[in-house]
């Protein structure tokens, strides 16, 4: 009779154990389950948490490089210049995911045109302050951000003509840049840009050295963008440091002169048109 309870008891301790073994399974397969329909893992979990973490810990990019461009330059119903200009940029952004963006940018560059009409010094100065959003989608590997803001062009002109005296333009110019940038991460070294600004001119003002400094105001013109193609390699694997090449392309406009002598006969400074093509080189640093 002993024996019997004794089996009896040891039925039923194996009974309740498997029973609570499966009552804990259940629970893991259920918490498994509302991890993968909420879009967690558990396993994966923290190092995304620490990629993201490291995203947000180093908003900042400052870059630094060269740049050659070539340039093809036509005043309004006369012959075309063409030459090639050399330069430096550095730009500064600060961009967070589904946040603020800011971004400051100057860029120098200078160099010759020749024609049929003698040969011509460009200076080209511009600084740019840009304000905006950036939103992210795809997991976080597409960014797009939208700015605004408002920038300025300096655009000098040494003018020695085949026969005659030198001329002196030297354009100075406003504008407000509305513009949007595209990030597709494509792989963890590499990330493929795309920039696209339109600016359109506030301000635009010329003066001629001959004509002792005076300054013209010019007809504003709205058909002026920038479009770009930055490839930007990551160098470390902390991404600290980039490689950025950008072909590039731009189109401006200078507009003609309003300014009217007494008599109401226009000065008759015509418009210029710009195409410059060109890459920029840079070293990034993100912090």
């Amino acid at each position: 009779m002993n024996k019997m309870w004794l089996i009896a008891g040891v039925l039923c301790l194996s009974v309740g154990a498997t029973a609570a073994s499966n009552t804990v399974d259940n629970q893991n397969s259920c918490e498994d389950t509302f991890l993968a329909a909420s879009g967690k893992n558990k396993k994966h979990s923290p190092d995304r948490q620490k990629n993201e973490e490291q995203k947000e810990a180093m908003p900042s990019f400052l870059q630094l490089g060269g740049d050659y461009t070539y340039v093809s330059f036509k005043p309004a119903g006369l012959p075309s210049f063409h030459g090639n200009l050399g330069g430096a940029q550095v730009s500064y952004e600060y961009k967070r995911m589904d946040s603020f963006y800011g971004a400051l940018t100057t860029d120098w560059k200078q160099g010759h045109m020749h024609g049929t009409d003698g040969k011509r010094h460009l200076l080209y100065i511009d600084v740019q302050e840009r304000f905006g959003y950036t939103a992210t989608c795809a997991q976080e590997k597409v960014m797009f951000t939208f700015f605004t803001g408002l920038g300025y062009r300096h655009l000098g002109h040494k003018f020695i003509p085949s026969t005659g005296s030198v001329l002196y333009f030297r354009y100075n110019e406003l504008y407000v840049p509305v513009g949007v940038l595209a990030d597709f991460v494509a792989a963890s070294w590499f990330t493929l840009k795309l920039e696209f600004t339109w600016m359109p001119q506030v301000y635009p003002t010329v003066s001629i050295v001959p004509l002792k400094g005076a300054r013209w105001i010019l007809t504003e013109q709205l058909a002026n963008f920038y479009g770009s193609i930055p490839l930007d390699f990551t160098l470390t694997k902390g991404k600290t440091f980039h490689l950025v090449i950008e072909p590039f392309y731009e189109r401006w406009k200078d507009g003609h002169s309003t300014a009217k002598t007494s008599t109401g006969i226009p000065l008759g400074l015509p418009g210029n048109t710009y195409n410059f093509w060109g890459v920029n080189v840079n070293f990034g640093f993100q912090f």
